[in-house]
């Protein structure tokens, strides 16, 4: 796991700054960033032969940070990078990352209608009328649930680094947040009757895919029928994830080591 060195930057002014002079009530801050890093690949590149551990790689390196307060809010397939060098995978595009001390006191926490989100890969939860209003904080799961969705959309939609969308993940793109979270369900629920499979670069995950793609129907639906819902850990919750993911022995041995630092994080 590394992070993704910054050579430079510099910031332009932020929209917040007027809605604060004017006494407008602040909806989707806006700022532009210049920054120049250390040139990577996309994780997509065909050379990079493993997307498992690179994959992995970035998930530890959000999760560690995730519970250090440092809270990053738009996983993307174009955020998951690889370095050519040492092939480790990179969590990249934290210009608009949150940071949220522990007595949150001079911190902005993160809440749904923040548009650091790639609509793409959101968690299900965030594209709803309540959430696009600001009512609902963003939780660890939420990310952890768009890691699933870019890992469905790398292995259905890219084949030797080249981007193909086919029916039905052509209903995610271009439309409203509504419409592509119908879209993300019906996948869900009928991706076996769409008969879609992985690209022939992706061949070997269907399995594994599939059992992601029932982690999340067997969760929406005892959300769907438990009036009172209890939100799982969230730690438990990275942990059966990543049970559904393969794991190299080094990366099992990295893992033990990010859970020891974000459970004592996360007392």
């Amino acid at each position: 796991m590394i992070l993704h060195h910054l050579i430079a930057h510099t910031d332009f002014f932020c929209t917040s700054k007027l809605d604060d002079l004017l006494s407008i009530p602040p909806v989707a801050p806006r700022v532009m960033h210049a920054i120049v890093f250390k040139k990577l690949i996309p994780i997509t590149d065909p050379t990079v032969k493993d997307l498992a551990q690179p994959f992995l790689e970035t998930v530890q390196c959000h999760a560690l940070l995730w519970f250090l307060g440092i809270l990053h809010g738009d996983i993307s397939n174009t955020n998951l990078m690889v370095d050519p060098e040492s092939k480790k995978g990179v969590l990249v595009d934290f210009d608009l990352a949150t940071i949220v001390h522990n007595d949150t006191e001079g911190s902005r926490p993160l809440h749904g209608n923040d548009r650091t989100g790639t609509m793409v890969f959101m968690a299900l939860d965030l594209l709803d009328e309540e959430a696009l209003q600001g009512k609902t904080p963003r939780l660890y799961r939420h990310d952890l649930e768009s890691f699933c969705w870019v890992l469905l959309w790398i292995c259905y939609c890219y084949d030797g680094g080249k981007r193909t969308i086919h029916y039905p993940f052509k209903n995610w793109i271009n439309t409203t947040p509504q419409t592509c979270q119908g879209a993300r369900f019906a996948v869900l629920n009928n991706l076996k009757q769409a008969r879609a499979e992985p690209s022939q670069s992706y061949a070997g995950y269907a399995e594994i895919l599939e059992g992601l793609i029932w982690y999340w129907v067997e969760y929406q639906n005892r959300r769907a029928m438990r009036r009172f819902f209890e939100e799982p850990d969230e730690i438990q919750m990275l942990q059966s994830v990543l049970g559904l993911l393969p794991r190299s022995p080094k990366i099992e041995m990295q893992w033990a080591h990010t859970y020891t630092h974000i459970t004592l994080t996360a007392k």
